[in-house]
């Protein structure tokens, strides 16, 4: 499989970071430019953004990973929080070709030391698949090590729109993926899902106790999630939707599932970037 080339920030910048978002990781107002002191995890953890998205269901002409918020890019405040877990060590940008010089301006303006940046592909897990890739080649390039040695041991995907990442919980996804194979955050259904026929008319409902929503973030041991992409059809990449559903099918690992805080929704239509930007100007809590 072809390795995208990955891009990163060059490190003669010396402007002063600029200033941390107020409610991240914990929900707590964090004032300080120190790492916060929580758990860790003794293996190598990367993480995978997706963040090739257009942005149509918003309705905008700027993707909404990139809409600003306090003169800062919503995708920004992501990545800053996953910079802040000191045991989290590559953040692996993945976007549009077009977006890659905007991306690299970003990550040099906010100084974002941990990311690297990967052209995406033209589905969600085509981007995904170059990230991962991507991350395990950008590795080996760096330390001139063997593959198997230096590749993370665990990557977590998120989403570049969800930007209120909970620390405590990512270590419980990371430490399940290094036991499991695999972990993903699960929600409880908010609404009652039904089948219609084909004439528009209701079919049956689903017992709402019995199934769960998929959330992000979601994570793997890199090999299984490797494995995965290498060995999924064409299909799995242009209409697939769920890597947890590609670990079992492909590498036999069936997931941890882990209920996870009320702080993992998404920015998905307009009316969210406007809960997104009150959140963070502390108007009111993310918990």
């Amino acid at each position: 499989m072809e390795v995208s080339p990955v891009y990163r920030q060059s490190d003669d910048s010396e402007q002063d970071r600029p200033a941390h978002p107020q409610v991240f990781l914990t929900g707590e107002a964090q004032k300080s430019d120190h790492l916060r002191a929580g758990p860790c995890v003794d293996f190598p953890v990367s993480v995978v953004l997706p963040a090739g998205g257009t942005g149509e269901r918003t309705g905008l002409q700027t993707p909404k990973q990139f809409c600003p918020f306090l003169g800062r890019p919503l995708i920004s405040y992501t990545i800053e929080s996953f910079e802040r877990v000191s045991w989290i060590q590559t953040i692996m940008v993945v976007v549009a070709k077009e977006n890659i010089g905007f991306m690299m301006d970003i990550v040099q303006q906010f100084q974002h030391n941990k990311v690297r940046v990967v052209p995406g592909g033209s589905t969600r897990h085509r981007s995904i698949c170059n990230g991962v890739m991507a991350l395990g080649e950008e590795v080996v390039r760096e330390q001139e090590k063997p593959a198997a040695s230096s590749r993370p041991k665990v990557v977590i995907i998120h989403d570049a729109v969800r930007p209120f990442v909970d620390e405590d919980f990512l270590h419980k996804i990371a430490v399940a993926a290094k036991k499991q194979g695999a972990a993903g955050a699960i929600r409880p259904l908010v609404s009652t899902v039904i089948a219609t026929t084909s004439e528009g008319y209701l079919d049956h409902s689903l017992e709402r106790a019995k199934y769960r929503a998929s959330e992000m973030p979601q994570g793997f041991r890199y090999d299984v999630i490797y494995q995965a992409y290498q060995r999924c059809t064409e299909s799995d990449l242009e209409f697939g939707t769920e890597c947890l559903h590609l670990a079992l099918q492909y590498s036999g690992i069936n997931a941890k599932l882990i209920d996870g805080p009320p702080t993992l929704w998404k920015v998905t239509y307009k009316r969210d970037l406007a809960a997104a930007e009150s959140i963070i100007k502390g108007e009111f809590p993310s918990t």
